[in-house]
């Protein structure tokens, strides 16, 4: 078994749920939906196990103009789930992994439920831990029928900034670069960029969570592999994604003999790309009169 990791201990919602909703910009979660319908072949077996395991109340039986026999419970958030018993469940289409319904959770409900389901016996293991963004934690669990639920958290580590350790990267002669260009450097963990406004040091950690973002030249844009976020060479969110800020900057100096300084240990958040924000070195800044 593998040993699933625990969530920086927090009451606070997560900033997304899922990929990429923010919860201060829609309605509350129990204005999202109000009722969740599941078959099930057995009707008590099911009902125990919605209540003693996820902790759902029992509503009663048969309350709905459902036709065949069923069961209502209620979420701690309002809403309802409706199991209804069939002969024949298919949790899983043909030709597919599964369907897995989520439920997103506080660190701090999250490692509740990890010892909850513990006690069940159930394992609580992460086999895709190695593939999810800092700060994301997930586990799944099936029901009697074998209705996946995937469990979900995103710790405060999911947004926060993150330091290589490694101060100030001497980049190279900025003559060296041409508009256009990006290079990653790794032990600093960012890409310089040479745009036609100037240089820009772009971390590589994801704003959207805290996933690192790769360089693909052949689209010239960003790319992170954890939930496919986009930027552009400036940085900028792709895809008309409001609700994640361009990628974070690191300061750009320039030594006497003009080569590109980057200071790792600083970092700027920003909402956008402006022009500003990239710098020239003095020998190629435009002369005044």
């Amino acid at each position: 078994m593998l040993k699933q990791a625990l969530p920086t201990e927090s009451d606070e919602l997560s900033r997304y749920a899922g990929h990429g909703h923010r919860p201060d910009s829609a309605a509350p979660a129990v204005g999202r939906f109000s009722h969740f319908v599941i078959e099930v072949t057995d009707l008590d077996s099911s009902e125990s196990w919605y209540r003693d395991v996820i902790g759902m109340e029992v509503l009663g039986r048969n309350l709905t103009a459902e036709e065949k026999p069923h069961s209502l419970l209620q979420m701690n958030t309002g809403q309802l789930f409706i199991l209804i018993e069939q002969d024949v469940v298919e949790p899983r289409r043909p030709g597919s992994s599964s369907i897995h319904h989520g439920f997103l959770l506080t660190p701090n409900q999250y490692r509740r439920a990890q010892e909850r389901l513990k006690s069940f016996g159930y394992d609580i293991s992460d086999t895709r831990e190695d593939f999810r963004a800092r700060g994301e934690y997930s586990m799944d669990i099936d029901d009697p029928d074998g209705h996946r639920y995937q469990i979900q958290a995103y710790g405060p580590e999911a947004h926060e900034i993150i330091l290589p350790g490694v101060g100030t990267v001497d980049c190279g002669p900025a003559d060296s670069y041409r508009i256009g260009e990006v290079k990653l450097f790794k032990d600093g963990n960012f890409f310089l960029a040479r745009l036609k406004d100037g240089f820009v040091a772009l971390s590589r950690w994801c704003t959207h969570m805290n996933g690192r973002v790769v360089y693909q030249k052949q689209h010239y844009r960003f790319w992170c592999p954890f939930h496919g976020m986009t930027y552009d060479r400036a940085g900028n969110p792709l895809w008309g994604r409001p609700d994640v800020c361009a990628l974070r900057l690191n300061l750009i100096t320039f030594s006497p003999d003009g080569h590109v300084l980057v200071d790792t240990d600083r970092v700027v958040e920003r909402e956008r790309y402006e022009p500003g924000q990239a710098v020239l070195p003095p020998a190629l800044l435009p002369a005044t009169s």
